[in-house]
């Protein structure tokens, strides 16, 4: 590798690790106390991993039926894990939001260096990224805002490197796609075009 490659990689490294530190330094206690939402996708995602089912008694459900709405299941799903690992906290449950918080911003970096093909532009945009007070804000607590936002990154990704015809990510692609319909309701609209 070049220099500049390896500071490339060096760069959106460190900016990965700076973005951890931000999203992940005392999350469990900024934004204090768990918002509704916040125990509600906990909740859910305890029972599932406890059941199977939701807590109204529905086997894996594609919807979850919550106090006064109806929540995705993706984000809830992916909460699973985590709270298998650390317990019923607030830090589990904010864990995969501020996780995926985090990888969005190399993953920015690999999405602007294929659509504009400039490193120094993809450089500046993860770093952007890194410090952004709306992506910081929503990386610190459960929200399916930001896990819909990774994914389509993500989908996008795959899509574009679909385009390049590599056909592995065609599977790749839809599937991701397919996904993020269940991670955050403004996805149903563009997605499907």
């Amino acid at each position: 590798k070049t220099m500049s490659q390896k500071l490339t990689i060096g760069l959106v490294l460190f900016f990965t690790v700076l973005g951890g530190f931000l999203r992940f330094y005392k999350n469990t206690i900024n934004p204090p106390n768990l918002s509704i939402d916040e125990v509600a996708y906990g909740y859910s995602a305890y029972s599932i991993l406890n059941t199977g089912r939701d807590e109204n008694g529905e086997f894996m459900p594609l919807v979850f039926k919550s106090s006064g709405d109806y929540k995705n299941p993706l984000l809830i799903y992916s909460l699973v894990p985590a709270i298998a690992l650390f317990g019923l906290n607030e830090f589990s449950v904010r864990f995969t939001t501020s996780l995926l918080g985090t990888l969005s911003i190399p993953l920015l970096f690999l999405l602007l260096n294929i659509l504009v093909k400039n490193v120094k532009i993809s450089i500046l945009g993860s770093f952007l990224l890194t410090i952004s007070p709306w992506h910081i804000y929503y990386s610190r607590f459960a929200h399916d805002a930001l896990i819909g936002l990774v994914i389509i990154m993500l989908g996008l990704l795959f899509f574009l490197k679909m385009l390049e015809g590599r056909k592995i990510f065609v599977f790749l692609s839809a599937i991701t796609l397919a996904l993020s319909l269940y991670s955050y309701h403004s996805g149903r609209f563009f997605i499907p075009l």
